[in-house]
């Protein structure tokens, strides 16, 4: 298929959901989407998540995955290490820092990344790398919420379908329950779920209860009930950061001690990453729903073959 016509049918499925004009805006023409995978440090498995994303991605050759990897924290390597974010379309963020708080990028590293995203940048924070760098404030802006103290900012639930506020302070730090096959539910009509269905399951979730943060610019695609307190949680929300485009999910847990588990097997979580890889690219989301996407009491799995193609950035 062309790109002219992946952009046909993007606008057509669109305006059938019912989309403004705003909404289907794809600056992006360009046939192919470059990806920076940023990773380096976790305290989930950093080499299976990153092999991960790439065996996903490679099922679309309109992606041109790059990786950089941190070098080891405060030696030369590190301070030289400088990944030129404005040659990608979408950066996608895996580091987290929560235990190991001393465990930094460089500063030239953390304003760069602000610049670009406020230049109109995307970014995709995977899963855990919403609980890095509570300290450092701007980023705390583009994550919207993440894994915070409970005196930390404001979080959000989901009651009798509308938005529900939570002051700083009240309520419980950020936490959840085991992980379980969650239902799904959209909120709103956003487009990177154009066409999904309006609940379904997906596989082996984390669903994060009493997410904190400034929420500035926040909006939430979907949520679930978090087992423990019994609420209604966001599971997918996006934050336009100044011209940038940041989604942020709880999809994709990958310990360090698991392999290929369930929830990054998961059609709905592979589905929904490729869309919104698109989105934040400013390309037209064109990945189609799979005829495999779990229904709302089914869930659904499908392996992904290796690849070996994964390019690295030398420090």
């Amino acid at each position: 298929m062309t790109s002219l016509q992946k952009l046909a049918m993007a606008f057509v499925a669109m305006v059938g959901a019912g989309l403004s004009p705003a909404d289907m805006m794809a600056d992006n023409t360009r046939a192919d989407i470059r990806v920076l995978i940023v990773d380096g440090f976790s305290n989930h498995s950093v080499e299976k998540t990153t092999q991960k994303i790439q065996q996903i991605l490679a099922s679309d050759a309109t992606f041109k995955v790059t990786v950089s990897t941190m070098p080891e924290f405060k030696s030369a390597q590190w301070a030289s290490w400088n990944p030129k974010f404005t040659d990608y379309d979408v950066i996608i963020q895996t580091c987290n820092n929560i235990g190991k708080t001393n465990i930094v990028w460089p500063d030239t590293v953390k304003s760069n990344l602000e610049s670009y995203l406020k230049d109109g940048g995307g970014m995709y924070v995977y899963h855990s790398a919403n609980n890095a760098f509570a300290d450092w404030d701007e980023y705390n802006k583009m994550i919207g919420m993440g894994w915070r103290a409970a005196d930390f900012g404001k979080a959000l639930e989901v009651k009798d379908g509308r938005l529900v506020e939570i002051p700083a302070g009240v309520g419980k730090k950020t936490g959840h329950g085991p992980r379980i096959d969650a239902v799904f539910h959209r909120f709103g009509d956003h487009p990177i779920h154009v066409n999904l269905p309006q609940s379904w399951k997906s596989a082996d979730v984390e669903v994060y209860a009493y997410a904190r943060g400034p929420l500035q610019n926040l909006t939430v695609l979907s949520y679930a009930r978090e087992p423990v307190n019994d609420m209604d949680f966001p599971t997918e929300w996006v934050v336009q950061y100044g011209k940038g485009r940041v989604y942020s999910s709880t999809y994709g847990h990958y310990w360090k001690n698991q392999d290929n588990p369930k929830g990054v097997q998961d059609v709905a979580f592979q589905t929904i990453l490729i869309r919104a890889l698109q989105w934040l690219a400013r390309s037209p989301v064109t990945e189609t729903v799979p005829a495999n996407f779990p229904t709302r009491e089914t869930i659904s799995l499908q392996n992904v073959p290796p690849d070996a193609s994964l390019d690295t950035i030398s420090p």
